[in-house]
């Protein structure tokens, strides 16, 4: 199961452009995926989150401000955060 997000997150990143770090490798991918969009190129965060909770805490510590966006690669969706405890359904990718 996480071969198959690893082979789509790099497909993914590689079409549009965004960078993937070494770390990215160290461990097996889970299906939330952040990007840093104040990296140039746009950069992936080397961890990622099987669970949407571990996500939403991720996004929750980031600096007020810091431009990130969120992706859920099973359902190939963007996610909101709502600056609480809740990740929104967003644009399909």
């Amino acid at each position: 199961m996480f071969e198959r997000y690893r082979a789509q997150i790099e497909a993914y990143c590689k079409d549009v452009g965004i960078e993937v770090p070494i770390g990215f490798h160290r461990h097996a991918p889970g299906r939330y995926v952040a990007i840093d969009l104040e990296s140039s190129p746009p950069k992936l965060v080397a961890a990622t989150w099987s669970h949407q909770r571990d996500a939403v805490s991720y996004l929750g510590n980031l600096a007020a401000g810091q431009k990130t966006r969120m992706l859920d690669f099973k359902e190939r969706r963007e996610l909101n955060f709502n600056g609480k405890k809740s990740l929104l359904r967003g644009e399909s990718f």
